[in-house]
């Protein structure tokens, strides 16, 4: 057990750290680029994006997953993964590379066309670098990957913003991500030192697939309802439509990878370790979940609270309609906060299966409410998709928790103490608001911030939330190691 704890939290140290710097410098950049650029450059790649991302899961179609969550993984079936992998990326990039055109015709933007040739390249690259990246998750070996992941931000960020300095515009982004997976591959497999046998078994694949074919249609589902706000934004709004939502998603969910996508990428490979003691499955599930919601909690109630001066202050004045848009996204933040994990007890478990039969019933919800909030426009989209992340959420909590014997209510109830928390600082940091009249935007924006932090701390230690209490004495007994 021992043992178990000290890998799961090296992972979680070299991922969250990892993760943190990234997203830290990937916010800079965002920043930097969104000050630079318009909202209807943003849009124009984020509406390209989500056929490249479409096209991003069916390179994987869950074989990454698999090789994760077998235990007797062998060669062959790392080899077969590969070059499996590697004929379906340079498929597809030779695919988006030749439907570019009809997907410009599709907006009426012919800017995509060249803009799809650029974004193709992502598939082979990200073939590449498949089965090492899985390999080192698989041993929980997360520092390689935390490093890859921040050169790769690193060096794309730098190069996004030369090229708008530069002049080239809305270039700059679509660039940005084909040279942070160059980057982040080379590293990879330069650390990794494995070399692909020339060898395939299509009884490994059979094999693998019976697991990953769950996984991937899950995936399928979620992308195509998650990026349909987007896609009818983009078709039937226009480009900068696309644009503010997209940002103000990307600002929402800026927490969720800093914190819930962090501990989910870890809680997966830690969970199947232990997937035969279920006590043991839901205690670890318990323990993250309270941690998740002890940060994510007052992130998303501040963003709520300082969503003007943040905006006005930071980004400027050219994203002032995208406040109300990052406003109630972060009501949906708080529930995709506490339910992202959930993921990792489908999978370690090996119920696939279900995790796939459960988002045939919310993902047709949430496409649902994307579709109903559409004839009111951008603010019409982001409350239907609030509605339905809330509906959606006390669904797939409740089924998860079947499978480790832990109630909703239960579950909702360990978080009690978290919520009253960040609804208390949010109110104090809006009444601070009042007094820091006339002060400018960004710096009432940063004395909020100050502001929320010490608000937010006396009421956790006053509340004696048991989750501060847990991180507080596994860092004690981190730093008390010789």
């Amino acid at each position: 057990m021992s043992d178990f704890r000290g890998r799961v939290l090296k992972a979680l140290s070299w991922t969250a750290g990892g993760k943190v710097i990234s997203q830290v410098i990937s916010m800079g950049f965002g920043i930097a680029l969104a000050r630079m650029l318009t909202p209807d450059d943003f849009g124009l790649i984020a509406m390209m994006m989500v056929f490249t991302g479409f096209a991003g899961l069916l390179m994987d179609v869950g074989l990454g997953s698999a090789l994760v969550q077998k235990k007797d993984v062998e060669e062959i079936h790392y080899n077969t993964v590969f070059w499996t992998n590697l004929g379906l990326g340079a498929g597809l990039c030779a695919l988006v590379f030749t439907l570019s055109p009809s997907i410009a015709q599709f907006y009426g933007r012919p800017e995509l066309t060249e803009v799809g040739h650029v974004l193709s390249f992502q598939f082979v690259l990200g073939a590449l670098a498949l089965v090492p990246r899985q390999r080192l998750v698989k041993d929980l070996s997360f520092q390689v990957t935390a490093v890859a992941d921040l050169l790769g931000m690193v060096v794309g960020g730098v190069a996004a913003i030369f090229l708008v300095m530069e002049g080239y515009g809305y270039w700059g982004l679509a660039w940005q991500p084909v040279i942070l997976r160059f980057v982040a591959t080379c590293y990879i497999w330069g650390v990794a030192r494995w070399m692909p046998a020339i060898s395939f078994s299509s009884a490994a694949l059979k094999e693998l697939f019976g697991f990953s074919f769950y996984v991937f249609a899950t995936r399928l589902l979620r992308f195509a309802t998650m990026k349909a706000d987007k896609l009818l934004a983009g078709k039937y709004i226009g480009g900068e439509a696309a644009g503010l939502l997209d940002k103000a998603q990307s600002m929402m969910l800026f927490p969720l990878q800093n914190v819930s996508n962090t501990v989910g990428s870890v809680m997966f490979p830690a969970l199947s370790l232990i997937q035969s003691d279920k006590k043991r499955v839901r205690k670890v599930y318990m323990r993250s979940t309270q941690a998740i919601a002890l940060l994510t909690f007052p992130m998303m109630a501040g963003i709520f609270a300082v969503a003007e001066n943040f905006v006005l202050g930071v980004l400027g004045e050219q994203w002032s309609e995208m406040i109300p848009l990052l406003q109630i996204l972060c009501l949906a933040g708080v529930a995709r906060s506490i339910v992202t994990v959930t993921g990792s007890i489908y999978l370690a478990l090996g119920r696939a299966k279900l995790q796939f039969n459960v988002n045939l019933l919310t993902r047709p919800i949430a496409l649902a409410g994307v579709v109903c909030g559409l004839p009111w426009g951008v603010e019409g989209i982001v409350i239907g998709m609030t509605t339905v992340t809330w509906i959606n959420s006390m669904i797939t909590l409740s089924i998860a928790g079947r499978l480790i014997d832990l109630s909703l209510f239960e579950l909702m109830a360990s978080f009690s103490r978290t919520a009253l928390a960040a609804i208390f600082m949010a109110g104090g940091i809006i009444l601070l608001e009042q007094l820091l009249h006339g002060t400018g935007p960004l710096v009432s924006f940063l004395v909020q911030v100050l502001a929320g932090m010490v608000i937010y701390g006396f009421l956790a230690f006053a509340l004696k939330i048991k989750a501060l209490t847990d991180i507080l004495g596994i860092l004690a007994n981190q730093f008390s190691k010789p």
